[in-house]
């Protein structure tokens, strides 16, 4: 099927969907939600899935209801789950999740992504993603995540090497491969993705900040590596790809982590952690957010 063809047919701009979940969010919703209310881009709706909040949240949201499509406040199972209640209420022909601790990074971002937009449904490709802010807790910038395709296609059957935050999904996705898998905790999104990359398909690199996210989403991987290294493998058994040197490792450093965490205590496994990760070359993270 050639995807450009559907978006020929509309007004030129394509309706976007942003959805966000949250959960006893309160600290950074509300400037997650005026990220995407005050966007130039015209042709978008918001749609929030809580999983019933007990604090502030709700109070946030209902103060922007106005300004929202759709949004809930119900127990669930997880974000994939709220994420799959999001996509049945969407209604855009390019579909973006964004967390409520994250933002888009600034006001034109939706109107320069219907560039990349155009650009990659020449090429049949339903997948863009960009470069992300990594932020701290004061949204003090601690790192730039986002390689371009060429370079993250070398290795994305082996692990997330695509940015998934606020990366634009062509709504063909989930009609051809379904919805998110509910099982998952972490890595659902990878689990996803995994479905279209094993058939050759491939995603659009866009060279621009497309979002902020705070390190405190991230950090739960770190207290929960060992879930992570068995959902990956989980993932990849999922998309019929045998267990290779890199599952193995990581689940070695997630049993080390837990004993070294065990032993010295969270703090010092981040530093450790960076330690690690400066002699990989890469930037420092896990010591760097406020108060570490």
């Amino acid at each position: 099927m050639n995807y450009e063809e559907k978006e020929i047919d509309m007004t030129g701009k394509p309706k976007i969907s942003i959805i966000t979940s949250v959960y006893n969010g309160e600290k950074f919703l509300e400037s997650c939600i005026q990220s995407v209310i005050n966007q130039t881009y015209e042709n978008i709706e918001y749609i929030i899935i809580d999983g019933g909040s007990t604090d502030g949240t709700v109070d946030i949201i209902k103060k922007h209801e106005h300004r929202l499509h759709y949004w809930v406040s119900e127990k669930d199972s997880g974000i994939y789950q709220a994420w799959n209640k999001g996509l049945a209420a969407a209604t855009g022909e390019w579909i973006a999740f964004l967390g409520s601790d994250d933002i888009i990074w600034n006001s034109q971002v939706l109107e320069n992504a219907v560039d990349d937009i155009a650009l990659s449904l020449k090429n049949n490709i339903r997948y863009i993603y960009g470069k992300i802010n990594l932020l701290s807790d004061s949204a003090r910038i601690i790192s730039i995540w986002g390689e371009p395709w060429e370079n993250s296609k070398k290795n994305i059957l082996q692990y997330m090497t695509v940015t998934h935050c606020c990366a634009f999904h062509h709504r063909s996705l989930f009609d051809e491969y379904g919805t998110f898998n509910e099982n998952f905790r972490i890595i659902g999104d990878y689990e996803f993705l995994l479905r279209s990359f094993v058939k050759g398909e491939d995603a659009f690199f866009s060279d621009r900040i497309v979002a902020g996210m705070h390190l405190g989403g991230v950090s739960a991987n770190l207290r929960s590596k060992l879930t992570l290294a068995k959902e990956h493998i989980l993932a990849r058994q999922l998309n019929h790809l045998p267990p290779n040197l890199h599952d193995r490792v990581q689940i070695g450093k997630a049993h080390i982590a837990n004993i070294l965490a065990f032993l010295l205590g969270q703090k010092m496994v981040r530093r450790l952690s960076d330690a690690y990760r400066t002699l990989k070359g890469k930037d420092k993270i896990w010591s760097k957010n406020d108060g570490e």
